[in-house]
């Protein structure tokens, strides 16, 4: 009677059977199609999982193809990296095109000095008197300049501002506005908006603590208004006397939104 190695491999004295070879292209292809997998799901990462996933599928048909070699990991490789290549373009398609469509929701402005034929920008300055929307698709504050007053004597001026004298050659000028909020529940003019004087070589002039007040309430004293409801202040600003003929005034909302107005009607 034969005996238990009577079929196949006999073997000799001191002989083992042979250990199995391992599949070194089907363990490769199965880590890389777990990782790429993982990381089809990951914005921006996802561009770099699917070529990731295309070379463990690779490896995972060299691995299906070698003889004697364990072919699962290969076959569970090549589909988890086929899975990976179709989630990593599904997604990354679908992130992109919310990307786009986030770019275009975004605010736009109504003025701007990139668009110089646009009424209130830099080249083509608004007359006194006018008023101007700030807030893009939804507009929150209309804004007007109802004159500027420049005083460059120092007596005129301490009569108009409680004795505050100007420095030599910088006189105050006092910008007196009106705003109207055309938002939801109520804001506080000054926190939305900054008022400057702009001279032609873009240089701006803003308010300080120390200037005197204007003949109105200051701009930056006035309380909150409702939807629809206005208010009107001053801002005194110290500029160069020489930039008063060629300067104008910026009323901004926010770091983007800005509108430019004469300074002399």
């Amino acid at each position: 009677m034969a005996g238990p190695y009577a079929y196949g491999f006999r073997p000799g004295p001191g002989q083992t059977p042979p250990a199995r070879r391992r599949n070194g292209f089907g363990i490769a292809a199965l880590v890389i199609g777990i990782v790429s997998l993982v990381g089809a799901f990951i914005p921006v990462i996802n561009y770099l999982s699917g070529v990731l996933a295309l070379i463990g599928l690779v490896l995972a048909i060299v691995g299906i193809c070698l003889k004697h070699r364990p072919k699962g990991m290969a076959i569970t490789g090549g589909i988890l990296s086929c899975v990976a290549i179709v989630t990593s373009i599904v997604l990354a398609i679908t992130y992109t095109t919310a990307f786009v469509e986030s770019l275009e929701d975004l605010p736009t402005t109504n003025y701007s000095t990139d668009a110089a034929d646009e009424p209130g920008a830099y080249a083509n300055p608004l007359p006194l008197g006018t008023a101007a929307t700030l807030g893009g698709d939804e507009p929150q504050w209309d804004v007007s300049i109802n004159e500027v007053l420049v005083y460059s004597d120092d007596d005129e001026y301490q009569t108009a501002s409680s004795g505050a004298e100007p420095s030599s050659g910088n006189p105050y000028i006092s910008i007196e506005l009106t705003v109207m909020y055309l938002g939801d529940g109520s804001a506080t003019p000054s926190d939305d908006l900054s008022v400057a004087f702009v001279d032609e070589n873009l240089m701006e002039y803003t308010p300080d603590y120390a200037n005197p007040p204007g003949p109105n309430t200051p701009f930056d004293e006035l309380g909150a208004v409702y939807a629809n409801e206005s208010s009107s202040g001053s801002v005194v600003i110290n500029v160069p006397e020489q930039a008063l003929s060629t300067g104008l005034v910026r009323v901004g909302l926010g770091a983007t939104d800005s509108c430019y107005f004469t300074v002399y009607e």
